[in-house]
């Protein structure tokens, strides 16, 4: 009996040890420090950039409209087709305006030939009167009545100048090259007898022009950043660079230059209107797009940090660094811009500071970690 109670005491025994001891190992598990990799910022020297939210607008936009009334016959374009100037969009019933143009060259025809006919009777008249054979009288009846006859016949050439006009309106065709929009009359439509109905749209879009407004210090800084733009030239502007972006893209990927300045402020924002153009082969850019858009100012040294290890909070954004001592502490930080995937920090860092760029998850302010460097 005794022998069984020791049997079961020794038992009981060593599964409390080997309990224990697995205690003891998960223990020291979890006191180990978790590994992190930290780099030190990156020293370089960086273009600071301005940034300005902006919208486009095409090169040239021109509304085709009807400039004479009449059934729109045919419309000769598919929707978003390129044109070219001259090329025919639409055609309005030409019958009535060829009969008008017809009719005026026969009245012209009719006015000409009494013109040479009163022409004739004046130099007959001439001749009578210098032989006496008619009075002054009757001479300048016949004046008057050869100047009528060609008043006539400018009269007509003026009609019939109309006609051709309003003929020719009756072929609608593009003023420029560009992209035309959808009809906006359909075929059998009445046009142009009230107003000057809107047909369709054109827009010049080889070339996408954006719009944004600089502040006052900010196109200070331009200036005299770029002095080639102080010049008063048309052309001094197009040293001054702008970068593109879409909504659905990172970077600037889009090159352009700036256009135009206006010539004031407004005083009550502080502000004036700026213009850059970007070029649009493969018509990508539509006009009435909300675009960011970037200007270089200037050029000074900085520390650069990967976008990693960038976090953010409701105080701003802040990076997670390792003290002398292998602590985390969270550091606030000012950033600006971002440039090849890394961050430019203002504020906040020095240049032998180790970020955190890899198991920010296991990382937390307060805790010790096992930082492994990448440099």
């Amino acid at each position: 009996m005794r022998r069984s109670l020791l049997i079961t005491l020794i038992c009981v025994g060593s599964v409390l040890c080997g309990l224990i001891a697995g205690c003891k190992k998960e223990a020291a598990k979890s006191v180990t420090p978790p590994t992190v990799t930290v780099m030190q910022p990156v020293a370089k020297e960086v273009t600071r950039y301005l940034e300005y939210p902006g919208t486009t607008e095409a090169f040239e936009t021109v509304e085709i409209r009807a400039r004479v009334p009449g059934f729109l016959e045919s419309i000769n374009f598919q929707p978003r087709q390129k044109v070219k100037s001259g090329d025919l969009l639409f055609v309005i019933d030409p019958r009535q305006y060829d009969a008008t143009v017809r009719q005026s060259q026969a009245r012209l025809d009719a006015q000409k030939s009494g013109l040479k006919l009163a022409q004739i009777e004046l130099k007959m008249a001439q001749q009578l009167e210098s032989k006496e054979a008619i009075s002054g009288l009757k001479l300048d009846k016949k004046v008057a009545e050869s100047e009528k006859s060609s008043a006539d016949v400018d009269l007509s050439k003026a009609d019939l100048d109309k006609a051709k006009l309003d003929l020719e309106w009756s072929r609608v065709t593009s003023p420029v090259n560009g992209r035309v929009s959808r009809n906006l009359v359909d075929v059998g439509n009445l046009v142009g007898s009230t107003e000057k109905t809107l047909l369709t749209t054109v827009i010049n879009d080889d070339s996408i022009y954006a719009y944004f407004y600089l502040s006052e210090l900010d196109l200070l800084e331009t200036l005299k950043a770029n002095p080639k733009a102080s010049s008063d030239t048309s052309q001094s502007y197009k040293h001054i660079p702008v970068y593109m972006s879409l909504a659905n893209e990172n970077g600037f990927p889009h090159n352009g230059h700036l256009d135009f300045v206006d010539t004031k402020l407004d005083p009550s924002t502080g502000t004036i209107q700026c213009r850059a153009i970007f070029s649009n082969p493969n018509g990508t850019l539509f006009p009435g797009m909300f675009v960011r858009l970037r200007i270089p100012s200037d050029k000074k040294m900085a520390l650069l940090v990967p976008d990693v290890a960038v976090q953010f909070d409701q105080g701003g954004s802040y990076v997670l660094v390792v003290d002398s001592h292998n602590n985390v502490e969270m550091r606030k930080i000012k950033s600006s811009q971002t440039e090849d995937n890394m961050t430019v920090v203002e504020e906040g860092l020095n240049q032998d500071d180790r970020v955190i760029t890899k198991g920010l998850q296991r990382a937390r302010p307060g805790s010790v970690v096992n930082p492994v460097s990448t440099r």
